[in-house]
């Protein structure tokens, strides 16, 4: 079975811009936590909005269609990273099974990659430009993005999708 699949663009310039502009007003009411576990995040904010929920019910039949079976939604999330954010290593939570990580918003002068370690001796890299995205079994494989280094008037938001296998 293949683990990891580089989805191309699944989102249109407009549907990012409408999904980061909605991260950003739940940011300005309060509603995106700052995200204090170092030993996954620093500098970062995280939620969820309806417009996640909706992504993740849309693109439910693709990921069935990719994977030749069904699978369950769980939950989406939303992140915007600033300078000096991390995504250390980690495996998702037990039940998200399937992660798709898709990027709404980036005004970086470079690629900030997305790191899936496929086995001990492998390493698969991502570039996810805007309405990109990129399918892993995030709860088996090890991912993670670099330190992220740019201004402070700099950022990326990021949409994760998330399924499991059915019991």
């Amino acid at each position: 079975m293949q683990l990891t699949y580089n989805l191309g663009q699944i989102l249109t310039h407009e549907e990012c811009d409408d999904l980061a502009l909605e991260v950003i007003q739940e940011q300005n009411r309060g509603a995106m936590r700052i995200e204090t576990d170092t030993r996954y995040y620093r500098n970062s904010y995280g939620g969820i909005t309806t417009g996640s929920w909706e992504t993740l019910k849309k693109f439910t039949p693709l990921i069935v269609n990719i994977l030749g079976r069904e699978v369950k939604m769980e939950n989406p999330y939303c992140r915007i990273y600033n300078n000096t954010s991390t995504l250390n290593e980690h495996i998702d939570r037990p039940g998200l099974d399937w992660t798709a990580s898709v990027c709404l918003f980036s005004n970086l002068d470079n690629d900030w990659p997305l790191h899936v370690r496929i086995n001990e001796n492998e390493v698969q890299s991502f570039s996810t430009p805007l309405g990109h995205a990129a399918l892993m079994r995030g709860g088996t494989l090890a991912h993670w993005r670099d330190p992220l280094v740019c201004n402070d008037d700099q950022y990326v938001i990021m949409m994760f999708l998330h399924w499991s296998d059915p019991v």
